[in-house]
């Protein structure tokens, strides 16, 4: 998704927040412009690889999340909040931390933690995350890492449908059969309108690349129900990453 930077092997914590639209302002501004610097202090010295803030494009639900937090770790034993969140990077805000609290007007629903499969790095403004329940996750994985993505490698490389990176990551924790979704792609795009481009219903973008990728598909075994279960795009708000 959402994951901006990061590589194969990766960990990643997804907090989804629900932010009353009379607050969004203020929520943002204490995020980026505060605790960014906590996170920013806890990547410079190696303990998260990146942190991003991500707003949901429109409305999918009423009440549903419409930020998303994303914390990548180099491993679940880095993934120590107490080495993040602790008072020495916490001083690098500039003021006391309960004057820049987003906690009491938001709400968290859910959270995830996800594991990086495959991706194919690039950077990029807006993410669209299709969240996804197989039958089969195993079938899911291997058949996108085998036959989608050499497709989207190409058409990347190539700048066909503004695509400039492509991700594949499995659901930690939670799991079960009441979970939301098990793994998910994401794709990147730069502006709106090519994600927009995209996803619109467009019978002469059906080239005999992607034509023999679907002959070969089987995902209508792995996911016998049909379809993502969403498909939603976020805006990138802010990202902290290593420093070059």
């Amino acid at each position: 998704m959402v994951v901006a930077i990061c590589s194969y092997g990766q960990v990643a914590y997804f907090q989804y927040r629900v932010v009353p639209q009379d607050r969004e302002a203020d929520f943002v501004e204490k995020e980026t412009k505060y605790w960014a610097k906590v996170a920013q202090a806890a990547v410079d010295k190696g303990k998260m690889a990146s942190w991003s803030l991500w707003r949901k494009v429109g409305v999918t639900e009423e009440g549903a999340p419409n930020y998303v937090f994303v914390n990548v770790y180099d491993s679940f034993e880095a993934a120590d909040p107490s080495q993040i969140w602790n008072s020495e990077n916490l001083k690098t805000m500039g003021v006391a931390p309960g004057m820049v609290e987003t906690n009491s007007f938001t709400k968290i629903p859910f959270d995830y933690w996800l594991q990086m499969e495959d991706m194919i790095p690039g950077d990029y403004k807006y993410a669209l995350v299709n969240y996804a329940m197989p039958k089969s996750r195993n079938g899911f994985i291997q058949e996108n890492k085998e036959l989608w993505k050499p497709l989207h490698q190409k058409n990347i490389k190539s700048g066909n449908l503004g695509m400039k990176s492509w991700g594949l990551m499995s659901v930690v924790y939670p799991t079960g059969r009441l979970a939301r979704f098990s793994v998910l792609t994401w794709d990147g795009f730069d502006k709106i309108s090519d994600a927009m481009n995209y996803l619109r219903y467009n019978p002469s973008g059906m080239d005999g690349d992607f034509q023999e990728v679907v002959s070969k598909s089987k995902m209508g075994e792995i996911m016998p129900e049909g379809g993502f279960e969403y498909s939603i795009l976020y805006e990138l708000v802010h990202r902290i990453a290593p420093k070059e």
